[in-house]
C-alpha cells in the first residue's frame, strides 16, 4: 500500500507559483471553441491533427487568433502551472507500508 506524505504534499502545493488567471475558461465564439475541441484538445494529448478532418467553413481567422491569445493568457500558463505541481509531486518520497488484508 501506497502512503502520501501530506505535510510534504500540502507544502510542495504551497511552494507552487500562484495563478491569477481564472481556473475556468473564457467565454468562446462558435469558431474559437470549435478549433479548441478539434485542434488544441488533440494536439494537447499528442493526438493528430489532419486538415482532411477538419471543417474550414466552422472557424475563421479570427477564430484562430482568439485561440492564440486564449492559450497565451491561459493555457500556457495553467500548463506551467501543473507541470510544476506535477514535478513537485513526483519528488515526494512515498511511504511505504505493509497492506492489511482481511
Amino acid at each position: 500500500m501506497l502512503k502520501i506524505n501530506i505535510k510534504q504534499l500540502v507544502s510542495a502545493m504551497r511552494e507552487a507559483p500562484t495563478c491569477t488567471l481564472p481556473t475556468s475558461l473564457p467565454e468562446m465564439t462558435e469558431g474559437t471553441s470549435y478549433l479548441f475541441d478539434k485542434v488544441y484538445c488533440c494536439l494537447s494529448v499528442g493526438d493528430e491533427v489532419r486538415l482532411s478532418d477538419l471543417d474550414f467553413a466552422a472557424f475563421d481567422v479570427d477564430d484562430v487568433s482568439c485561440l492564440n491569445d486564449l492559450y497565451d493568457n491561459v493555457l500556457e500558463r495553467n500548463s506551467y502551472k501543473a507541470n510544476v505541481i506535477t514535478s513537485r509531486l513526483r519528488r515526494i518520497t512515498p511511504i511505504c507500508q505493509a497492506a492489511a488484508y482481511v
